[in-house]
This record gives C-alpha cells, structure tokens and sequence, in this order.
C-alpha cells in the first residue's frame, strides 16, 4: 500500500498541543484550513515497524483546532462567568428531550444572570455611592474616594452607574461571538428538540440564542432599572412614582421571562424590540432617581439608611434558585421515570448515566454555587476593602443580610468540603478502610472547629484536634500499606515478568491506582453539588421566610440577626468571602498571566475546552462554542480526502477530547449519507459524497473519555447505546486504545467481552487487545533494555510516540480497504 493511499488526520484533546509535536515534525506544511482551524501535514511519511507484517507507509495530518479556546490570551478573561458555562452543560445532561426541564434550566440561567448584574449595582449604587463616597468618614478612611467630596448626590449615582451598564454592554458582547461562518444549504432548523451530533444544523448558532442573548440582557437592564426605583422610594416612600416605575420594570422583567420560558426561534419572533424597551427602561429610571434625589443630603458622619430595593431584590432571587433547583429535581425524575431514561438505566453498570439519571440536577446545583458564591463573596470582599462589614443596627458598612448568609454558608462549605474530599479520595482508590478512618478523623476535626467556638474548655478542643491528626495518621499509613496496593503491584507481573521488588515497579503500581480514580471523578463533583445544593436551599429558605414575614423584610429575624452578630458568624463569613475572592482573583491572575505566557493560556484554554464544546442551550452567555465548527471542518477535510483526492483510507485519529470531536464528525457524516439532497441543490456535503468518504473512513481514539465520562455523562448525544450503534457499523475499522496508567483515557470498545491476547508491533513492542480495544504497556520497558529506546511513563500523553499505535493505525487502514475492496468486488 502506497503512503498516499491512506492519511490519519489526527485531532488533538483539551491541551490545544502544537501540531508540530502532534506530528513529530518542527515544519509541518500547511495543506486547508484557517488561522483558527489549520490542518498540516507532515513532512515525511509515518511508517510501521517490521513484524508479522510488511512495512506500510501513511502520510499524517493534524487538524489544530485548540486556537479556538487556548489560542487568545483575551479570552482567558472570561473565566469569571464559569458558571454560566456550568449551567449549559446541565442542559446536555438530561437523560432526553424534555421541554420542561429545558425551560427550568433557562430560566435558572436568568436567574444566575441577574444575581450577577445585581451583585454588581449593589456594590456600585449601595456600598460605594451610597454609604461610602456619601459619607465624610468613609471618604477619610479611603483617600481614594476623596475626590467625590462636594458632589450631588445625582451625579454620584449617575456614576454607580457606570459598573453595571459596562457589565451589561459585556454580558451582550459576549453573547454575540462565535466560531461559526453562516450556514450554507436550506436546512437550517433542528431535526429534533433536543437536536443530535449528527445534525447539521445543530452545530450552527440556534436560532433561539439570539432571543435568550437579548432576553438575559433585557432582564438585566430591567432588575438594574427596579433597583433605580427603589431608590426612588427612599426619598419618596409613599410615592406613587416610585412604585410606576417598579411596576413598568416588572412588566419589562415579566416579558424577558416569557422569551426565556418559551425560547421561540428569531426568525418567528423579533426580540430586539424587548432589548431596546429594556434600555429605554432603564435610562429612564436612572433618570427619575437622579434627578429626584439630586440634592440628597451628603458629607455625614453616621450611618446612612441603605437603599430601598436591593434586600428584596437578593431576596427573590435566592428563593428563585431555590425553587428552580427543586423543580428541575423533579423534572429530572419525571424524565428517570419515562421510556427513554428507563432504556437508558437498564444497561450495564459501566455505562449508566452518572449520579442515577440525575447528572442535569448536579451540575445545576455546581454552577449555582458557584454564582451564589461570587456574588457573596464578592459584596463582602469589597466591604472588607473600604470598611467593616456589619449587620442592619451596628456600626460599620451595612452588608445585605442576603450576602452575609451567603457568605457565611460559603464559609460552611468550604469546612464541609474539606474534611469530605480526603476520605472520598481514599474510597475512590477503592481502600474502604483507609476511608473510614480519614472519615473518622474528619469528624474529630469537625468537633473541634464546633468546640472552638462554644463555651467549653480550650482542653476538649486540643483534644479533638489530637484525635483528628492521630486518625489521620493512621489512614495514611493505611493508604501507603493497604492491600489494594500489593494487589496491583503483583498484577504487574504479566506487563513486567521477574522480582515483584525491582525499582521503578512502585511507581507504575501508583500510577495505575491513581488513573483508577478516573471511574470515580465523580463522587467529588456529587459531593461538591450535594453541599452546595443544601446550603442554597437554605439560603432560598431563609430568604423566602423573610418575604413572607412582615416584619423580616427590613431587618433579619432575631435569632439571625443574634447569630449574624456571633464570633462563629463573622469567621465564617471571612472565610467564605476569602475562599471565593481568592477563587476570583486567581481566575483573574489565570487571565493576565495568559498574556505573558503560552502554557497558561493552555491551561485556560484546557477549562474552557471542557465547557465550551456543546452549543448554547441553556445560556447564551458562555464560551463560543467551537464543537460545531471543529466538527465541520473535520468532517470537511475528511470528505476531501475520500473524495476530491480519491485517498483509499482516511483514518480519524482522536486524542482525548479529541475523540469526542472524531465522534461527532463521524456521526454527523453518517446522516448526511442518509440525507436525500434538497431541491435548491444547496447542501454541506451532498449525499453521494458523504457515502463514499464514509465507506472510505476509519477511526482510532487514545486516551478517550468516550466511554467512562462522556456516553455516562451526556447519555442522550453519547451514550453507549450511539457507541455501540458506531461499533456496528465500522466493526474493525474503529480501534481504541489506552493505558492502565491513564489518568483520563480508558477502554471504549470493550463489549462484548472476550478474550485479551498480544498486539505486536515488533518482537520486544506490545500491546494486549480485548475486541477492539488495545491496552498499551506504560513504560514499555520496565528493566532497561540495551537495544531498544527506553521511555518515561507517560500516562495520558505521547500516545502516538509507542510503535504499537502506528500498527493500530495500519490495521484500521487495511480494514477500510478490505471493506473497500469487498464491496468493488461485490459489485451493484
């Protein structure tokens, strides 16, 4: 077989790795693409090592597409609307089409939106202007204020107005980016609701983003434009102007939440009228605030009565998440219960959705932590910065009793989650005893944050403390001595034969219990969204308790007003607000950092690679998602290749995320085979061609979370009922590969089960082979051998570098041409 006859195109995973390494070639030659999407190509040809077979060539390509996300040092910035991104992602988590959940998920995304913009006129309008540049005693204690002395207060709040329209004009911006060109053909709507890889339309920009873009940015505008108006009410308390303008707001607010609600497609429905009305509205009310409370009195001492608005408006919106979370819970089940989740929970163990069908329920409660959480944390910090936070009656910065209950419940679980996540991680390395006596000196050590502040004895608090280290102590001994350990060690044998005490076979028996660990990832995420979704219940509770009460909504409760002022309140409240500003400022460092330098923008860009592959369905103010255009143009360019340059083998070759790109080129290819051309001619690739290329494709994933993370996590798009229909229909011409001492990648194709027997690529090179899955020694060579290269373990990395993966690579590529050759001989 010539090397012409067969080209890998090979896709790289999250790391954004340069092609030249990719390649192995520091001057690969540039053949399509773009400056964002390139695809280049080797040099010399890729060849197999002499074994039982002959010597095969192969021409490589690599299709960079990781300067979508890793490749701009200005997008590194965007990490600080990460649980927006969260939040999308929830909406492809859902067992199956489900409008009702889909809604719930939009809606909980609104309200996310507008804990965020409030968030930041409440530190712009409340905090700064209104207690701390109106005052002569926060203006001395920060010089930096100085120059409002004398102001009008008008014009003060004209500038508090500044923070959050640029938030809002960013929010919009944001919105509008993306990676995709115009789509071309006359098929643009989704073939379903839920919509489907193999969809073309489905990884163009849906139509309904747009209407979710100015309806999130109308809500925004309108709840800053209510928080104006109850300014207005504190000049005006019985006012009938106030309460207009609150009411006009409500109705603007009631009209983005329909939009939200509904989701209708632009092209049925003009949401530009909501965007420019919600504008209006709020320019409108700045207006009437400013000019009636112009000549408010400034330059005081004491304290200052806080702005009406802003404890109701928290208020609300905590009750809201609350709520939604709740509902989504019991959308989650509904759809549990219906045909499809029940298919999809009857299948084997190893490919069920994560968290029982619930996975949506999860990473809902993550990203509205994490938004609670900013938002608290971020309002304490900045009292902290200026003055001393207090609650309504003491002396100091008067903090919404809404943000010192969220801050004070971040301040819970971080404690929480830290005395959880040491014998979470003992249990998901599988040592049942090393976990119960971590989790026992977690208790002990929990005792002891609950002694210190009582009033007992300083003895039992050291004595708690003595207890917590003597436990885990022992559970660490128990980690290093535990028989899990020995066992993996003497399973070493078969890779490696000889003494089970050589050097270097301890550290090859801890990289395999280590990448173990990858089945279980998500013990800590459901631990993390199980904290979290409690205490955002419970902040929902206490805030729904002072709606309801008359007398609870100007001031807390007094047994919380008792326990907001308590020692055990302010140091969690501190910590909360440290833990999270410190969350903030290093995703802020993440961001000017990447400007200096190329690895961190590939860190950033391996976050926003994970969150930013699925289109915008629940948000539309996230990452641009590169999933649809990395899926085109490598679907493109694999169609090319069959077709145009007539090459009788095109092996997709996926790394990591990079497999779940191949799997969606794949699956897309498939159904525009199936495809009849349309009337006006006009189509992405026409039915012949997409049967031809797919006839002349193969596929092989390496170090791939198809199968552990992705088919259980996204089980409508991925599950392992589309793995195995894929499996079906290219039997031998998709192979995957992995390492036991793989953090992240793992087996695919392991059903049915079957016998393991050696893959050689050589007479001292193998792999062992299960069906279709290959299982790659890792190092190759534990003793050094005098006649061969000796590598590193190389865990989730530098697949392509083991000489076994190029006879992978050939034996897909001679399964494409067997299928080919069978099917010319076969004849019509």
């Amino acid at each position: 077989m010539r090397a012409e006859d067969v080209v890998e195109l090979r896709v790289h995973g999250v790391s954004g790795t340069p092609p030249e390494h990719v390649l192995g070639d520091p001057f690969p030659t540039a053949v399509a693409g773009d400056d964002v999407a390139r695809f280049l190509r080797a040099a010399k040809p890729a060849r197999t090592l002499p074994g039982e077979h002959p010597v095969r060539e192969r021409l490589v390509e690599a299709f960079h597409w990781g300067r979508f996300t890793a490749g701009g040092a200005s997008r590194a910035l965007w990490l600080l609307l990460v649980p927006f991104a969260i939040l999308n992602l929830a909406r492809y988590a859902l067992l199956g089409p489900g409008r009702f959940a889909e809604a719930v998920l939009r809606l909980l995304g609104l309200v996310l939106t507008c804990m965020f913009v409030t968030t930041t006129a409440y530190v712009s309008l409340e905090l700064l202007v209104r207690q701390c540049a109106a005052t002569a005693a926060c203006r001395a204690a920060n010089p930096w204020l100085g120059a409002f002395a004398g102001w009008p207060f008008g014009a003060m709040l004209l500038v508090g107005m500044v923070p959050p329209v640029l938030v809002i004009a960013v929010l919009w911006w944001f919105g509008q980016q993306t990676f995709l060109y115009e789509p071309r053909g006359s098929y643009h709507r989704w073939e379903t609701h839920a919509g489907s890889l193999g969809d073309y339309a489905f990884w163009h920009t849906s139509p309904r983003t747009p209407v979710l873009r100015d309806a999130h940015v109308a809500a925004a505008c309108a709840v800053v434009g209510v928080l104006y108006a109850g300014a207005l009410r504190t000049a005006l308390p019985d006012g009938a102007l106030s309460w207009s303008v609150i009411g006009v707001g409500g109705v603007v607010l009631a009209w983005a939440v329909a939009r939200v609600a509904l989701a209708p497609d632009r092209r049925e429905v003009d949401s530009r009228a909501l965007k420019w009305a919600s504008v209006a509205y709020l320019l409108v009310a700045a207006g009437l605030a400013t000019a009636f409370l112009w000549r408010q009195p400034t330059g005081g001492t004491g304290a200052v009565t806080p702005l009406a608005g802003f404890e109701a408006v928290t208020n609300v919106l905590a009750v809201l998440a609350m709520v939604l979370l709740v509902v989504l819970l019991g959308a989650c089940a509904r759809l549990r219960r219906g045909a499809r989740g029940r298919a999809l929970m009857a299948v084997d163990a190893r490919f069920r959705p994560l968290w029982h069908g619930y996975g949506a329920v999860v990473v809902a409660a993550v990203a509205t932590t994490v938004a609670v959480g900013f938002s608290g944390g971020f309002a304490y910090r900045v009292v902290e910065w200026v003055g001393d936070p207090a609650p309504a009656g003491r002396p100091g910065l008067v903090l919404s009793t809404s943000y010192l209950v969220g801050a004070g419940l971040w301040g819970v679980l971080a404690v929480a989650f830290a005395l959880v996540v040491v014998p979470v991680a003992a249990a998901m390395v599988r040592q049942a005893s090393t976990a119960l006596l971590l989790a026992a000196g977690s208790l002990a050590a929990a005792a002891g944050v609950v002694l210190r502040w009582a009033p007992v004895p300083e003895w039992a608090f050291w004595v708690s403390l003595t207890a917590s280290g003597v436990l885990y102590a022992l559970g660490l001994a128990s980690w290093v001595r535990h028989p899990v350990g020995a066992a993996v060690r003497e399973s070493l044998l078969g890779d490696y034969p000889g003494r089970p005490d050589r050097p270097g076979l301890g550290k090859v028996a801890l990289g395999r219990r280590v990448a173990s660990a990858k089945y279980r990832y998500h013990w800590l995420l459901g631990a993390l969204a199980l904290l979290g979704g409690v205490l955002v219940v419970a902040a929902g509770g206490i805030a729904l308790a002072r709606l309801a009460h008359p007398d609870w909504r100007a001031a807390p409760p007094p047994g919380l007003a008792a326990w907001l002022s308590s020692r055990p309140a302010e140091d969690l409240g501190a910590l909360g607000s440290l833990v999270v500003s410190g969350l903030v400022l290093l995703l802020l460092l993440l961001g000017v950092r990447t400007w200096q330098g190329g690895k961190m923008r590939t860190v950033v860009g391996v976050v926003w690679d994970l969150v930013a592959f699925w289109p915008r369905g629940a948000h539309p103010i996230c990452p641009p998602p590169y999933g649809g255009r990395a899926t085109i143009e490598l679907t493109s360019r694999a169609v090319r290749l069959a077709v145009h340059h007539d090459v009788g083998a095109v092996v997709l070759s996926g790394h990591s995320q990079g497999s779940v790109v191949c799997f969606a080129a794949l699956s897309l290819l498939r159904r525009e085979a199936e495809r009849p051309d349309p009337a006006d001619g006009e189509r992405y690739v026409r039915q012949a061609d997409a049967r031809r290329a797919l006839d002349r494709v193969g596929l092989v994933t390496y170090g791939s979370q198809l199968q552990w993370a992705y088919s259980r996590m996204f089980p409508h798009y991925l599950g392992h009922a589309r793995l195995a229909d894929l499996h079906r229909e290219l039997g031998d011409r998709w192979w995957n590969v992995h390492r036991l001492t793989d953090p992240l990648g793992g087996p695919v194709q392991v059903w049915p089960e079957g016998p393991e027997e050696p893959l050689r690529a050589g007479p001292k090179l193998w792999g062992v082979k299960c069906g279709n899955d290959v299982r790659l020694r890792d190092p190759e060579f534990l003793d050094p051998d005098p006649d061969m290269v000796a590598s590193p373990m190389r865990g989730h990395g530098d697949y392509y570098r083991d000489p076994v993966f190029d006879e992978v690579v050939a034996r897909v590529a001679q399964a494409v041409s067997d299928a080919e050759f069978a099917r010319v001989t076969a004849g019509p």
